[in-house]
């Protein structure tokens, strides 16, 4: 479900650069929020799998070794 603009985690404004950064010359309003929705929902994905790996280590702190090895499992999936 769509985030409203006040509920948006990530700002439209760095997206936007982002994009802009990829090399595009102009960027739409819509299309940097659409990127900012997908962005935040891989990334609530990605804490959530990496939560579920720290607490089955027995563990109450993720690191950077939980979000890589989740992120290496989520893009394996694609």
């Amino acid at each position: 479900m769509p985030r409203s603009r006040k509920d948006r985690i990530l700002p439209v404004a760095p997206v936007d650069r982002l994009i802009r950064s990829a090399g595009a010359g102009r960027v739409s309003d819509k299309g940097a929020e659409r990127l900012a929705q997908i962005l935040e929902e891989v990334g609530e994905y990605l804490a959530k799998r990496a939560y579920e790996l720290t607490t089955h280590a027995d563990r109450k702190t993720i690191t950077d070794k939980d979000i890589e090895l989740a992120y290496k499992q989520w893009s394996k999936s694609l």
